[in-house]
């Protein structure tokens, strides 16, 4: 189910890879940052939460099912308090291990920190599984794909991510959808291959620049000896020559 175009908002812009720092220093705040399986249940039942414009109050409101309707949850700031409300089936089923609800509380875990303010309200519409309009054009900008990066980033553990051979052992692990698992395990992939193969360009170069820098400066030695440390390591310098042993300038010996 993909959501409805007033499902999202443009907020102000963040990188995927800014979405998720922000992630792991919200699991700083809690005292979880490598932590898991996270009971997103009981970060959103403490009180209080670290926004982006500041620590605030931080209220968890469990509803029946029908006050919500077709959305499973929402996220507002209503007189400087952030209030993160949910149904009851989805606050249920997310304190089971159930790994979609779980997702929908660490989404708007992830509204709740970048994008509550007064006036202003972001929800999640049952059984969205999507993208939207905005998301598709800018996702940069969209609150809800934010949401999502910021949702996956609190969730799974990145480092220990790296350790499991497959997007199934990520889902088990991280009690995550296999789709986010997939998702993770893609990224995860694509940059360690990145990280290797700068790591092969970087080796590579040095080797190359320090061949050339012997060969260079063998090619340039003069063939008379140094008068100062009677080495052959003499390069010309100008009207000059310099030693590159001993550091001694002078006139070229075959000059006297």
């Amino acid at each position: 189910m993909d959501y409805e175009e007033h499902d999202d908002r443009r907020v102000a812009r963040r990188s995927n890879g800014e979405c998720r720092c922000i992630a792991q220093n919200t699991k700083a705040y809690f005292g979880i940052k490598r932590t898991w399986p996270v009971y997103i249940g009981q970060v959103l039942r403490f009180g209080k939460v670290l926004t982006l414009r500041g620590e605030k109050p931080l209220e968890y409101r469990i509803v029946d099912d029908h006050v919500l309707g077709t959305k499973d949850a929402r996220t507002e700031e209503i007189i400087g308090t952030i209030v993160v409300t949910v149904k009851r089936t989805i606050d249920s089923q997310a304190c089971w291990g159930d790994d979609r609800p779980r997702m929908t509380l660490a989404h708007e875990l992830g509204h709740a920190v970048m994008h509550a303010t007064p006036g202003t309200m972001d929800h999640r519409p049952a059984g969205a599984t999507g993208t939207t309009s905005l998301s598709k054009l800018n996702a940069s900008e969209s609150a809800e794909h934010q949401a999502k990066v910021f949702a996956s980033a609190f969730l799974v553990d990145d480092r220990r991510a790296a350790e499991l051979t497959s997007p199934l052992e990520i889902s088990t692990e991280f009690l995550v959808s296999l789709s986010a698992a997939e998702i993770c395990y893609e990224r995860i992939q694509i940059e360690r291959e990145r990280a290797e193969a700068a790591a092969r360009v970087l080796k590579s170069n040095e080797a190359h620049q320090a061949l050339m820098k012997r060969s260079d400066r063998r090619a340039n030695y003069l063939q008379a000896i140094c008068p100062s440390c009677k080495c052959q390591t003499l390069l010309p310098l100008a009207t000059k020559v310099g030693c590159e042993t001993c550091g001694y300038v002078g006139d070229h010996p075959e000059d006297d």
